[in-house]
């Protein structure tokens, strides 16, 4: 078929508009290396450093120098299988570190140059575009980065996840220490990127996963405490370096007042923020302790007061600007404070533990308060246990409150008084002239003893539930020593021969010790000292069920761990001691604080461990151990040291006195 051609004159006259004049574009050239800006070429190439050539070849240039060098250092091809291997080692620091914070800074820095009708924006699309050329390059070892990333703190194996990262940020550093010594870099877009990267794995680290397997001696939200915490050193690194580089234009002003962002930004929304946080934990609820103590509000004002200050400041800093109409500055600080008041609250709640620890003083005043629940019987079983422990520790616990609660109960014969009545006389609230008046006392005496006595002795059923009529007859000298014989024969029994031999035996080999006790026919330790040991073997649980911690003592076996279960436990190691083969370690971990516990469970959770650490014949864990069980916690806190140290020994910004430029790629 024919083809007509375009004559070459209507080609020139066409393209003629998109022309690049001469003169303009020597002068751009000319500006751009004043500026410190290399043109397209092989840095790399220009030194005999292997570890260079490796780092240009896996880091995108603009990223490392902000866009003062394009392009890129040698292909994947050219290296070598060490280099490449050395490069792939260095992939989930670079990912997870590097790219992250790239890919956010980029996108947004040209989303808001796009905004404000500004013509610089040419370095930051090369940087977006090296950064997506990155991700198509090595996008199947990103996603494996960040799959193990979810994944491996999921299954119990965050120390892996840790030892593979501060691995691969080792190499990284290296390769930004190779970049600093040839005076390449950028402490900004390093700064924003490690802010990010630990960002993202604190929100990783929060799973309700990570900490269920495993030995540990602090609470596990602490590794996200400390990342979280490496976000909050690392922000003002970038609000100076951003304001070196001469600030963000915000917005154009007539007025000299401080502008409604501001004061929304620094006192309206962070305030609310914190007063949704801080509103659950007013005031105790289910027994459960306000996070903050009384000291919430006190929080609450200062963070106020600093945010007015911040205010009046920057109304103060407007004022002194004349000009009726000017280019106005937004303070880089604005960003940071908004961050700092939607994070400390969340830190303070992760590290509650360590500003609310369950001293004895507070479970003292627990006990005293006794905040009684929708069950009285749930809330005397679990109130029982820290009562019992401040009498033994010779603390002297005003009662009148819970015994208030008792005399109510007995007075209006409650359904589930039974229930409770076996730990009050434990904690010794029932008073000797209250017990004829007890409901069933004569019917549950006649059930435990028959008339005929020669009757054969047999196991009692639901023996938790008739305790308290063992107390009630002793207290009141209606046993004889017959009596007494007949009702030892029976808790053997029960103790011999339970009705179900896989639950509830930690809470009966207890009682009928303890009912022994109280009729004066004390058990004879060695003879079941072995089978108590191997009943504390069984039902003592390494494996994590329905989101519970492992380390605990099972009610049932092969179900869940429970406090009540433990704290049991622990109180049979009191009388029969410590079975072989069994490791404090894991009842340790299992009681350890956590920033978060259901009711009254955190102070079950201090005595029993408090009883289990003063154990005859148990050790505390050694230095040596304690470093090792909390080699996470460790791992966190030498990684934001590196993120520290990679953002400090990489060059400053070259500083722009314009007060208005924005130079940074990720600004």
């Amino acid at each position: 078929m024919p083809v007509e051609l375009v004559p070459e004159s209507d080609l020139r006259a066409a393209l003629r508009p998109y022309q690049v004049d001469a003169n303009e574009f020597e002068a751009g050239i000319r500006a751009r290396i004043e500026m410190g800006v290399v043109p397209l070429q092989d840095e790399s190439q220009k030194t005999d450093d292997p570890v260079l050539t490796v780092a240009a070849t896996f880091i995108p240039w603009p990223l490392i120098t902000g866009g003062k060098i394009a392009g890129g250092g040698a292909t994947l091809s050219s290296l070598t299988l060490p280099q490449k291997l050395l490069g792939y080692a260095a992939l989930p620091a670079i990912s997870l570190f590097l790219l992250v914070g790239a890919t956010f800074f980029s996108t947004r820095k040209i989303h808001k140059v796009q905004q404000e009708n500004q013509s610089d924006i040419s370095d930051a699309k090369e940087l977006q575009a090296a950064v997506r050329q990155w991700w198509r390059s090595h996008r199947w070892g990103a996603f494996t980065v960040f799959a193990a990333v979810l994944i491996l703190p999921m299954i119990g194996a965050t120390w892996l996840l840790f030892l593979i990262l501060l691995a691969s940020f080792g190499l990284l550093l290296y390769f930004l220490s190779s970049f600093a010594r040839h005076g390449i870099g950028n402490r900004l877009l390093i700064a924003q990127s490690c802010l990010s990267g630990l960002l993202l794995l604190s929100m990783t680290m929060q799973n309700t996963y990570g900490a269920l397997s495993g030995i540990h001696f602090v609470d596990q939200k602490l590794i996200a405490a400390v990342l979280l915490s490496g976000t909050l050193i690392l922000l003002p690194i970038v609000i100076t370096s951003m304001a070196r580089m001469g600030g963000r234009t915000a917005f154009e002003s007539k007025q000299k007042s401080p502008h409604w962002l501001v004061i929304l930004c620094t006192f309206l929304i962070p305030n609310v923020l914190l007063l949704i946080v801080l509103s659950p934990f007013r005031k105790p609820v289910y027994n459960q302790p306000a996070i903050f103590g009384g000291y919430g509000w006190l929080i609450f004002a200062v963070m106020i007061a600093v945010q007015i200050s911040a205010v009046l400041w920057a109304y103060v800093r407007r004022s002194r600007k004349g000009g009726a109409t000017q280019h106005v500055a937004r303070p880089e600080w604005i960003p940071g404070v908004l961050y700092v008041c939607i994070t400390l609250p969340f830190l303070l709640w992760l590290t509650n533990t360590i500003w609310w620890p369950a001293t004895p003083a507070r479970i003292l005043h627990y006990v005293e308060a006794f905040e009684q629940g929708p069950y009285p019987s749930i809330t005397f079983r679990n109130w029982e246990i820290p009562a019992r422990w401040t009498i033994e520790q010779g603390l002297h616990p005003d009662l009148s409150r819970a015994r208030k609660v008792l005399d109510y109960e007995i007075a209006t014969d409650q359904a589930l008084l039974t229930f409770t009545l076996g730990s009050a006389f434990r904690v010794g609230l029932v008073r000797p002239d209250q017990i004829d008046t007890l409901p069933d006392l004569e019917q549950k005496c006649r059930s435990l003893l028959p008339v005929a006595n020669s009757r054969k002795p047999r196991r009692i059923y639901g023996l938790n539930q008739n305790a308290w009529v063992f107390y009630a007859l002793a207290d009141s000298n209606q046993l004889s020593s017959e009596d007494r014989d007949f009702l030892e024969q029976r808790l053997l029994v029960t103790l011999e021969n339970p009705v179900v031999k896989t639950s509830d035996m930690l809470e009966t080999a207890l009682r009928v010790t303890q009912l022994l006790e109280v009729i004066d026919r004390p058990i004879d330790r060695e003879k079941y000292r072995k089978q108590v040991h191997q009943w504390l073997r069984e039902f003592h649980s390494t494996q994590t069920h329905s989101f519970q911690i492992a380390g605990g003592f099972e009610k049932y076996q092969g179900v869940s761990a429970s406090m009540l279960a433990t704290s049991d436990a622990v109180e049979l190691m009191q009388i029969y001691g410590i079975p072989e083969g069994l490791d404090l370690n894991w009842v340790r971990s299992y009681l350890r604080p956590l920033n978060f516990r259901p009711a009254n469970r955190k102070w079950i959770a201090a005595v029993t461990l408090d009883r289990l650490n003063r154990l005859p014949g148990a050790t505390q864990p050694t230095l040596f151990e304690w470093l090792y069980y909390e080699r996470s916690l460790l791992a966190a806190m030498l990684l934001v040291a590196l993120c520290l140290y990679a953002t400090l020994s990489s060059p400053l910004p070259r500083k722009d006195n314009s007060g208005t430029r924005e130079d940074s790629a990720l600004g």
